[in-house]
């Protein structure tokens, strides 16, 4: 049998020490600077993911579940928006009413429809700025083009 060097064991010892002190300065460093101590991992809130299908694509005008429906084209900047909103979500709630759908004409994906002129056609359709389209069975049947004009068909509604 081999007879083991005091000194040897001492330098094992002490190999065995220096790792253990580095651990845990190691270990202490990521304490101070992640604030957390061992099983205080917490999980980050998860929100649940809400899917909205009221705002569409431009492309997307005809092609919706419903038969009758509005879609109203925003221009972010105009003041009306949020009354048009506001009637069109009260007009839909009723027993009769008629749902709606937004399209933000400052996506990147709805660029293509914005034109100098109007156009209604179902080939070359343009709009200059905020406008409510009411759709029947695929069809445009109607297009308000001004605030104002948009403003007082939803409030004859």
């Amino acid at each position: 049998m081999e007879k083991t060097n005091p000194n040897e064991v001492k330098n094992f010892i002490r190999i065995i020490a220096v790792v253990t002190v580095i651990f845990l300065i190691f270990y202490m460093i990521t304490i101070f600077t992640t604030g957390r101590k061992k099983g205080e991992y917490t999980k980050n809130p998860t929100t649940p993911s809400v899917i909205q299908y009221d705002e569409i694509l431009f492309g997307e005008l005809y092609h919706q579940k419903e038969t009758d429906y509005y879609v109203l084209v925003e221009e972010k900047d105009d003041p009306y928006i949020t009354l048009f909103e506001n009637l069109l979500n009260q007009h839909s709630k009723k027993e009769n009413g008629i749902p709606y759908y937004k399209v933000d004409l400052s996506s990147a994906f709805n660029q293509k429809w914005i034109g100098e002129t109007a156009n209604f056609t179902p080939e070359n359709l343009k709009v200059t700025g905020t406008t409510l389209f009411k759709i029947q069975n695929g069809t445009l049947v109607a297009h308000y083009e001004t605030s104002e004009s948009i403003l007082e068909f939803l409030k004859s509604l």
